[in-house]
């Protein structure tokens, strides 16, 4: 229900993803974060940012399991998976100049850190290569890049 929610309902049709975010939604924590996920998603794509059409690396559930447990540097930089330019340079111009988004992604990233940190104790491989691949994981790997988080 996590990851199918950390992709947001597609469209008005998609009953399954509805279902899920009602499901996830009765938890406080979690609520937070999808708020704050919905909220990074918006101001992208203000400026045309769609996190998912940018190309992503293949998951490392090995990596991400290293910056859960709070490993930083070269081990977990595949967390960062995301390496479009344009995308990197829009999001860096928006950390730099606009504090609404900037505010924004860092309670998002802080947020999806701590879900994320209890979703790995129990998830497999598949599990994190899935949620790694959602809207909101794809935002997240373009923040840590940028955030330094990984470093």
């Amino acid at each position: 229900t996590l990851v199918r929610e950390l992709d947001f309902p597609r469209d008005a049709e998609d009953a399954q993803g509805f279902e899920a975010l009602r499901a996830v939604l009765r938890h406080p924590g979690l609520a937070q974060m999808l708020q704050a996920a919905e909220d990074v998603l918006n101001l992208l794509s203000q400026e045309a940012v769609y996190v998912d059409e940018l190309p992503m690396d293949p998951v490392d559930p090995a990596a991400w399991r290293r910056f859960v447990a709070g490993t930083r540097g070269a081990e977990v930089a595949a967390v960062g998976g995301i390496h479009d330019q344009r995308a990197l340079e829009l999001t860096r111009g928006l950390m730099q100049s606009d504090t609404i988004f900037r505010d924004t992604a860092l309670f998002f990233q802080r947020r999806f850190d701590a879900v994320l940190g209890e979703f790995a104790a129990d998830a497999d491989d598949t599990g994190l290569t899935e949620l790694a691949g959602t809207r909101s994981g794809r935002a997240f790997m373009l923040l840590v890049r940028l955030s330094g988080s990984l470093d």
